[in-house]
């Protein structure tokens, strides 16, 4: 395998992500270097000189993979003295012969590529309008499966494959609509005879991305499973729908090595991969009626239109959480719930009492923007609450200029909503409403605004949760109530099932740690974000390692606290460090007697030691105090090494919430080129809670590469936000 890159130079070794897939490196040679044309962020030449193009290079691998390894993709990364390469891919096929698109012969039917099946088709539709086309030979009642891997490693073709008869008429067309079938499908063949398969882009277009790599043959395909989970250590029996696959299979419930609520079900020889949940709670299949508490239910949305009503008791004031797991374990249910009074009534939840109106400007906003561009803001403060159509957000920080968005809550980059309402798209123009939530059926005077009213209902989950449905519901009296599922588009069938599970919360907590392959220099630190999904409410503090970290190597301590999500952690080299290979990276995290490790499906954390970097960063200031509404100077400095003469853009990671940096610019906190030193402005906003928390600063040397190039100061800068001193009153008459 030949693998072509910059930086690869004195490449050493290949790490892969999948068992019994090996590989040695055999070769490294220098390329010629690209035409020099790089763009700026407005796509038009850069004008900042950014030196000489670093060498291209071209890395040979020998590959071995085993009998017993499976059929798939697998990920790689190459070892080089500048550290870990970004993440490859390739696929793991099966030993058929392959059959590849010649142009332009194959264009027409007439020069239709003979196949005999089983057989891999390659080629590209490389310009607008290309078709290819294939004949095969098949038997009366013969089924034949088609796999397309190649969007499994980075194809930009959306296919569309056709079957046509010997008459050049249609038989059956897959992909026309997306989704899945522009991956994986199967066609049944009433007679015998020749038959062309016929491929093409769904936008016909056509450019040198749009490859495929289609498996053809009579091999297991999943396409799907019911129910979609068994509970754990008891195990189950799991009915399987798609090509050449049992009908039944049994699960001993018991997680793999890569998950903790997943298990991965692959019959012999199937291309494909199903992922099965794994639950706490009893399990039942229903279609409807009464249930008990805590439960995980099995069912599906059998017909378009349709949807499964289930009665259960509740005490007032009993908290639960009602989630949906479906198109996370490969469903077709776009999920939407709701809690339905025994009359079948919305319950209200809260009273939405807009009090401030600005309006979306600029361009229009996206599902998951955590930024927004507003008119005004002058009203507004960190920590309230805004109304955009039916979604509720809450202000993270407001704009430091006027072309500058408001910027919102989020989690892994997407913005979150609150009291289970879901993330939409926003146009410009559309209102903007500062509001107060209140309980319900609240008493208001009218203030000339649109109040509106929350009801217990959801339909996206909101980060890691996707289309399904995730909901938090405190019963307000005794009685009896309603959970109500169904498909949001109004779909149904034998493909929509879902795992709907109805329990108390279970406060915990997952991981994950970035970047995923720390190069660290010697003699030198770089700083790793650890973050926190935090589930059913947990908001305890979570103590944060690297474990296991050879010699040479050390680590700072991290701590997530309450309120927070993510930490940072400095990971450090000596200057004398060695490694005789990448070191494994392990992220631990534990609260009380809860602990995860971070990522454990990633099989590529890796760290590498790396030489000295461009940038020695200093903090000069070592600690701050602020009140809420002050602010503080922080004083860096930086040393160049290496003969590296750009400007270094300055991070400030691990802020507490409602502490920001000011005096950021167009650029963010910048040295120049001509600067070894900077002074900067931190501010603790208003609602900016009392506490104590080390926060770090590191210096970025700019590339064009996706892996992290920010080099930290080892030691951390204590920033106290003290309780704001009460002001004194003078009573009358004193």
């Amino acid at each position: 395998m030949t693998v072509e890159g910059l930086n690869l130079a004195r490449a050493s070794a290949v790490y892969f992500s999948e068992p019994g897939v090996t590989g040695r490196v055999v070769r490294v040679k220098e390329l010629p270097d690209l035409p020099d044309v790089r763009l700026g962020s407005n796509g038009t030449p850069s004008s900042i000189d950014l030196g000489p193009l670093p060498p291209r290079n071209q890395v040979t691998v020998e590959v071995e993979v085993a009998p017993e390894a499976e059929i798939g993709p697998v990920s790689f990364r190459l070892l080089t003295p500048l550290g870990t390469s970004p993440e490859g891919r390739f696929l793991v096929e099966p030993y058929y012969g392959e059959t590849t698109d010649q142009e332009p012969a194959n264009d027409t039917p007439d020069g239709a590529l003979e196949t005999i099946l089983p057989a891999i088709l390659t080629g590209t539709i490389s310009k607008p309008g290309d078709v290819d086309h294939y004949r095969i030979h098949v038997r009366a009642g013969q089924e034949i499966t088609f796999f397309n891997g190649a969007m499994l490693i980075g194809s930009s073709l959306q296919p569309v494959v056709t079957i046509l008869d010997s008459d050049l008429k249609v038989v059956r067309e897959f992909g026309a609509s997306g989704g899945r079938e522009q991956t994986m499908f199967a066609h049944k063949f009433d007679a015998a005879g020749d038959y062309y398969v016929r491929v093409a882009d769904y936008q016909h277009s056509g450019r040198g991305s749009h490859f495929y790599r289609i498996v053809a043959g009579e091999f297991p395909l999943v396409t799907g499973v019911y129910p979609l989970g068994v509970k754990r250590g008891s195990g189950g029996e799991i009915a399987m729908r798609g090509n050449h696959v049992p009908a039944k299979v049994k699960l001993d419930g018991k997680p793999g090595a890569d998950s903790e609520d997943i298990v991965a079900l692959r019959p012999e020889h199937s291309f494909n991969t199903i992922r099965v949940a794994l639950g706490e709670e009893p399990e039942i299949e229903s279609q409807g009626g009464a249930i008990a508490l805590p439960v995980t239910i099995n069912g599906r949305i059998a017909v378009a239109g349709a949807e499964n009503r289930y009665r259960f008791q509740a005490k007032k004031g009993e908290a639960l959480i009602f989630e949906v797991n479906a198109r996370r374990m490969g469903s077709d249910l776009d999920s939407s719930i709701d809690v339905l009074d025994a009359k079948g009534n919305p319950i209200e939840r809260a009273t939405v009492r807009p009090t401030w109106e600005t309006n979306v400007t600029l361009r229009d906003h996206g599902s998951t923007d955590r930024g927004i561009r507003i008119a005004a803001w002058s009203a507004l403060q960190a920590g309230d609450y805004m109304m955009l159509g039916s979604e509720i957000l809450r202000v993270e920080a407001l704009p430091l200029s006027p072309d500058a968005d408001i910027i919102l809550e989020s989690f892994g980059g997407q913005r979150m909503a609150f009291f289970d309402t879901s993330a939409e798209a926003h146009a410009i123009d559309q209102a903007v409403y500062k509001v107060q939530i209140l309980p319900p059926g609240a008493k208001l005077s009218p203030n000339g605004l649109p109040v509106a009213h929350l009801y217990y209902r959801n339909d996206d989950g909101g980060p890691g949760y996707g289309a399904d449905s995730l909901l938090h519901f405190t019963a307000p009296a005794d009685g009896e109530y309603i959970l109500r599922i169904r498909d949001s588009q109004g779909l149904g069938g034998e493909s929509y099932p879902y795992r709907l599970t109805a329990r108390k919360p279970r406060p915990d907590f997952r991981l994950t740690v970035a970047p995923r392959n720390p190069n660290v220099p010697r003699g030198g630190s770089i700083p790793v974000t650890v973050t926190a999904a935090r589930l059913d409410g947990f908001d305890g503090e979570i103590a944060v390692e690297l474990a296991g970290l050879p010699a040479g190597l050390r680590a700072s301590h991290g701590t997530i606290r309450p309120g927070q999500v993510t930490t940072t952690i400095t990971l450090s080299a000596d200057a004398d460090a060695s490694l005789a290979a990448a070191a494994p990276l392990l992220a631990v995290g534990t609260a009380g007697a809860l602990q995860h490790a971070a990522n454990p499906e990633d099989h590529l954390e890796l760290i590498a030691l790396v030489p000295q970097p461009d940038v020695v960063m200093t903090a000069e200031t070592k600690e701050i105090t602020l009140e809420p509404g002050g602010t503080a100077e922080i004083t860096v400095a930086i040393q160049r090494q290496a003969g590296f003469k750009g400007r270094v853009p300055v991070e400030v990671r691990n802020l507490p919430p409602h502490v920001r940096v000011l005096d950021v610019g167009l650029n963010g906190v910048l040295i120049t080129e001509d600067e070894t030193r900077r002074s900067f402005t931190v501010e603790a906003l208003p609602t900016a809670e009392p506490g104590e928390q080390t926060i770090y600063v590191s210096g970025q040397v700019e590339t064009r590469s996706g892996q992290q190039s920010s080099y930290a100061a080892p030691e951390g800068i204590r920033l106290r936000v003290k309780a704001k001193a009460a002001t004194a009153t003078r009573s009358p008459g004193l």
